[in-house]
Formats: structure tokens, sequence, C-alpha cells
């Protein structure tokens, strides 16, 4: 299937969905209509990435399949640490690429490795991490990142821009 023809299909349900929803007509939030529209973008092209060998078109949907398949969780189960679904699913979703890499290219064990690693790792960070108060450290890092995030961002881009190629 072409991605224009896709990536149309995806538009068009995502404007259908809004609409119906913002109606009233069907109950879903923004966050359901964002996953349902990635997940369904992602299916069809994950497939003609696996048949093209486009490697890039393969990561960036799979990363939007899983994060549309997190969306929904997200949506339709109360999940009270929020910290802790993000952290699991950056190495879920990391773990779960590096897999789909390497069935593209059996050759590379590299992929399976490190996204068995990453897979494991992300399992851990659900069962074991909290119970060795690692989320606590997570937590205290990341109210301190949300604060201090606008100026890092701002001494990043002065520096870039002081550096910059003349």
């Amino acid at each position: 299937m072409n991605n224009r023809i896709i990536s149309g299909i995806s538009f068009l349900i995502f404007g259908i969905l809004s609409l119906l929803s913002s109606r009233n007509i069907l109950l879903l939030t923004f966050e359901d209509v964002i996953g349902i529209v990635f997940i369904f973008y992602s299916i069809p092209t994950v497939y003609s990435a696996l048949n093209n060998g486009e490697r890039g078109k393969l990561i960036v949907s799979t990363i939007l399949f899983l994060v549309g398949v997190v969306f929904l969780v997200k949506s339709y189960f109360e999940i009270l640490d929020t910290r802790g679904i993000v952290f699991f699913s950056v190495l879920f979703i990391s773990g779960s690429v590096l897999i789909i890499l390497f069935i593209e290219n059996i050759k590379e064990k590299v992929f399976l490795y490190a996204g068995i690693f990453l897979l494991v790792l992300s399992y851990l960070s659900i069962t074991q991490f909290k119970r060795l108060g690692l989320f606590n450290s997570a937590n205290r890092i990341g109210s301190l990142l949300e604060v201090f995030w606008p100026v890092i961002l701002i001494v990043m881009g002065m520096i870039i821009f002081v550096y910059r190629k003349k």
C-alpha cells in the first residue's frame, strides 16, 4: 500500500474520530484518538517497510505503533505513576525497535542482544526498581529537571548559537 494512501486514510480516521468524539457520539479522549490513528498508520507501514527494506520508515512506524499502544493503555487503565510508565515505555519501545531491526536483518546479532537487554531492563523497571527505591530517586531528579529544563534548553541553544560554523 502506498504511503500517501496510508497517510490520507489516517488523517481521515483522525478527523472522523475527533469529530465524533467532540460531538459526544463516541466517548473517546484525545489520547484514544491519537493511539488509534498511530496504530492504524503503523501496521501497514511496518509491513511495507519490511518488504521494501526501508529501515528509517520501519523504525518510525514501529515507534508510532508502540506509542499508540501506550496511549490506549494509559487511557483505559488507571495508572497512578505516569513517570514510571514513561521510563518503562522508553526502554520497551527501544528494545522492541531493536528486535524489529534484527528481524529485518538477521545477520546483525547486536540488535537482538541489545533489544533483549532493553526488554529485560524494562521488565525490571516495572517490577524491581520500585522495590529498590530507584523510582523515588528518579522522581526527585525528574522534579529537578522540570524546574531547570527551560534553563538547560536556553544554555544549550546559546552554546549551539555561539559555536556555529561561520
